[in-house]
């Protein structure tokens, strides 16, 4: 049980409030689904339940919260983290250590659990999440969706009574979500108690028993399964949320015809031949004779399960990865991978690696070539990604979907003839979503390219003007969407979403 009365924080530095709940209730065994916009404070409320604020996260805190009767005002961290496990946006933040047998036995170890008792629970973990290939493999070499679910099987093993996810499906290809949902029913079914704040729902409509839509940092309406699931696709996009059902939504964009676009698509702007690349350390070959070509005004999704070697691949169009074997051409040049790194430009979907202004405006400024337009074109994409009232302050005090807009934003004022992306919605709700996607498709209008990673179905029928689909074999399709969209649909139900263990 956990329960909330009169809790408030502002965190250091604001000078709003950014919580405000007079009173918050879950039962034992309840799973309450947090949803809203981008930075409404739903990250906020499970960093309350699990402790880190007030006691890592500085600020100004008041009121009461209490599971299972005890008020954890009163507890240190490491006893709250007895009761409750947490599943961060980014899984990376939370590892300890660089193998995956050692991160799921780290916890355990430090509570001194009995061997034997660790390794039982561990196997448990491990047979849950459907990890058993990932076992023998470094946490660094992983995807950030593999990393996801390793994070997962960690919090497992503690045997926490209420479990929190924050935005857990973020980095997860369509089958490895079906896998999470099955997990989320496991817990459930075990008598848990599970807190989801997420953008992505649709998964979630069998397994919530409540729903919160927060706002302003307040729980603004609360909603029975039954209500929630009766909502429209329109009334859910009205409140700024994702679809419950993706596959019968219908993008909102007009499609780029073939026709429109037959003379731009005779201009290749890179090509790749016969891309190869293998882990140094491991020797596992992960890339095998990758060739295709972009071209220019197109956007591109790039699709495949977990672990493929999606992310790869892009590391080595941007140059920071080198290929072992093969090339990139752009124009009529070969380039190394220095020379890339120059002339293309990198989202990734690890943000806060990118960030390095002092303050949200600033990091706009930096790479943007001079010109008399400079400062009111900043002006004009902060306000149409929700950034502009929080220009002046600095870029990692803004929520992950925040800090992505913001990358994504700096990506825009650059403007590169080659613009590649890594899951750059991952932490948007819907009406930002749909902003990121009108932005990229100004940037294709301009005659840039644009490669983008994504397991996200809403974003790649809104935004892409093709799909390939990368598989252990290379690009096993290759589709133009506004002539075969059905093949995309059949892609994620059957390739991404038949592949259980991905």
């Amino acid at each position: 049980m956990i329960s909330f009365k009169d809790v408030a924080f502002t965190y250091k530095g604001k000078k709003d409030t950014q919580l405000k709940v007079p009173s918050f209730f879950a039962a034992d065994g309840e799973c309450i689904l947090l949803t809203g916009m981008s930075g409404s404070g739903k990250s906020t409320i499970t960093k309350c339940i699990n402790g880190l604020i007030p006691e890592f996260f500085e600020g100004e805190f008041s009121g009461d919260i209490f599971i299972k009767e005890l008020n954890i005002g009163n507890l240190p961290v490491y006893e709250i983290s007895q009761y409750v496990g947490s599943v961060f946006q980014d899984p990376a933040s939370q590892f300890f250590t660089g193998e995956v047998l050692t991160e799921l036995a780290f916890a355990c170890e430090n509570y001194g659990v009995e061997r034997a008792e660790i390794k039982t629970r561990m196997e448990y973990a491990v047979q849950i999440i459907g990890i058993e290939r990932l076992i023998t493999k470094k946490l660094k070499d992983m995807s950030n969706g593999e990393k996801q679910k390793i994070a997962v099987a960690s919090a497992l093993t503690l045997m926490p009574s209420i479990i929190l996810f924050d935005e857990p499906s973020s980095n997860l290809d369509y089958a490895s979500i079906k896998i999470l949902g099955n997990v989320i029913r496991s817990l459930k079914e075990k008598g848990l108690t599970v807190i989801i704040a997420e953008h992505r729902i649709y998964y979630l409509k069998e397994l919530f028993d409540r729903v919160l839509y927060i706002n302003g940092g307040k729980i603004e309406k609360e909603y029975t399964a039954e209500q929630f699931r009766a909502l429209t696709n329109e009334e859910l996009h009205g409140l700024g949320l994702r679809s419950l059902n993706i596959f019968e939504d219908k993008p909102v964009r007009r499609f780029r015809n073939a026709e429109e676009f037959a003379e731009k698509r005779e201009t290749c702007v890179i090509a790749l031949k016969d891309i190869s690349f293998s882990y140094k350390d491991s020797g596992k070959k992960i890339l095998n004779n990758i060739g295709f070509s972009l071209y220019k005004g197109d956007i591109t999704a790039l699709v495949g399960k977990n672990g493929i070697g999606k992310t790869t691949l892009l590391r080595i169009i941007s140059g920071i990865y080198k290929e072992d074997s093969g090339g990139i051409v752009m124009g009529e040049k070969e380039l190394p991978a220095f020379a890339r790194v120059k002339n293309i430009n990198f989202v990734m979907n690890d943000v806060d690696y990118q960030l390095f202004g002092d303050t949200v405006y600033n990091e706009l400024l930096i790479g943007a070539a001079e010109s008399p337009f400079l400062h009111k074109k900043i002006e004009e994409v902060l306000k149409r990604l929700n950034l502009y009232d929080l220009k002046d302050i600095h870029p990692m005090s803004l929520s992950m979907g925040q800090k992505q807009r913001l990358i994504i934003a700096a990506s825009y004022i650059r403007n590169s003839a080659v613009t590649v992306l890594d899951e750059p919605t991952s932490g948007l709700d819907y009406k930002n979503m749909l902003n990121v996607s009108a932005m990229l498709s100004d940037l294709a209008s301009e005659d840039n390219t644009v490669l983008i990673v994504s397991h996200d179905y809403e974003f790649i029928m809104n935004t892409c003007d093709r799909l390939l689909f990368l598989d252990e074999t290379g690009i096993a399709s290759d589709i133009r969407i506004s002539e075969n969209g059905d093949a995309v649909k059949h892609i994620f139900e059957h390739f991404i979403g038949g592949i259980i263990n991905g």
